[in-house]
């Protein structure tokens, strides 16, 4: 969590989130927030990599990952109480810190330290969207490259129906353009 944001919680802070927090196995494949259902619970990344998907028609678009210590929600559902748009789904078996809306508004309301807290943590989704659009631009390949060096980490765990999905391409493209890739192309 220190990682995914500019401020940082005090200790005494961090351990009353923590207080507030349950525990969830998430098997691989499995959601955590569904498409279509409300969900206004905060989770934040323990263990493992969950993606982050969207319905283009009938095709499920790859949009994103969470790694361990960041923070996601359904913001349709949290802010708005709206069936969410997306889906948060374990690409490894992983594990999440879960909070409910009302503690996590109540930390907010009692503790100013907390509401920077969440503001520089929205602040930082919005800097990473940013950032996102800025290194993660250009044909198939530069985008590939552009993983290969920013996110290793995915690449080692993630299936490749996922990555080409998160890539925009078929499977099949993306096992060529690897071949390629490792022909020195």
């Amino acid at each position: 969590m220190r990682e995914d944001h500019l401020f940082q919680l005090s200790e005494e802070m961090m351990n009353k989130l923590c207080a507030c927090m349950t525990e969830i196995y998430v098997p691989a494949k499995e959601s955590i927030i569904s498409y279509g259902k409300i969900n206004t619970n905060v989770y934040i990344i323990k263990e493992g990599i969950l993606r982050r998907s969207y319905m283009n028609g009938d095709e499920d678009c790859t949009n994103g990952f969470a790694l361990p210590g960041t923070t996601i929600m359904s913001y349709y559902s949290y802010y708005h109480g709206l069936p969410s748009n997306h889906r948060y789904e374990a690409c490894v078996n992983s594990v999440v810190m879960k909070v409910t809306k009302e503690d996590y508004e109540r930390l907010i309301i009692e503790s100013h330290e907390f509401a920077r807290y969440v503001n520089s943590l929205l602040m930082a989704q919005l800097y990473y969207d940013e950032k996102k659009m800025s290194v993660f631009s250009g044909n198939a390949k530069e985008r590939y490259l552009s993983l290969i060096k920013n996110r290793p980490e995915i690449l080692r765990s993630v299936s490749l129906g996922v990555i080409a999905s998160y890539l925009g391409v078929s499977q099949a493209y993306l096992s060529r353009l690897r071949q390629s890739l490792s022909k020195g192309e």
